[in-house]
């Protein structure tokens, strides 16, 4: 399987309602061609990862590139993989929540909040490291059966 990593920034307007509409079409798409994933969306940029046959993710990428959505498209991962990270997940988005709005029952996720707030562009390729911890999470939440716990800190869709 081919895994793909990448950050972008969004188009200026970019609301909660596109994002939400872009997940569903993603979602619907990835799960007819076998691709899976993972959309992180900061209000300002984008971080991806696409797994899945290669074909069906590198022409799924080709499209990602010419989106009018986002610019500044950094390909920030490629490899081969033999286990996928987000299994059974055809594309779910997660919006980070304002700080503001985090509460103390949310510091659970002081591992990735520093780097949630940062201009993800900025991190180079310790932006994907975002990703591999977020399969880590999901993996973790998923064996103790408390996925519900990622609607404290993010708008998952």
């Amino acid at each position: 399987m081919l895994r793909l990593i990448y950050t972008s920034v969004q188009v200026p307007g970019f609301d909660r309602l596109a994002f939400e509409q872009l997940c569903e079409q993603a979602s619907r798409n990835n799960r007819t061609l076998g691709v899976e994933g993972l959309l992180l969306c900061n209000g300002v940029e984008f971080m991806q990862c696409l797994e899945g046959p290669k074909e069906a993710v590198a022409s799924i990428y080709k499209k990602i590139v010419k989106d009018s959505r986002h610019s500044d498209i950094r390909l920030l991962v490629s490899e081969v993989s033999n286990a996928a990270m987000f299994e059974k997940w055809s594309m779910v988005g997660w919006g980070t929540k304002p700080q503001s709005v985090l509460s103390g029952e949310s510091i659970a996720y002081t591992l990735l909040d520093h780097r949630l707030y940062r201009p993800w562009k900025s991190l180079g390729l310790g932006a994907a490291d975002l990703i591999y911890e977020y399969a880590k999470v999901k993996a973790e939440l998923e064996k103790a059966g408390e996925m519900g716990l990622l609607s404290k800190v993010f708008d998952v869709y």
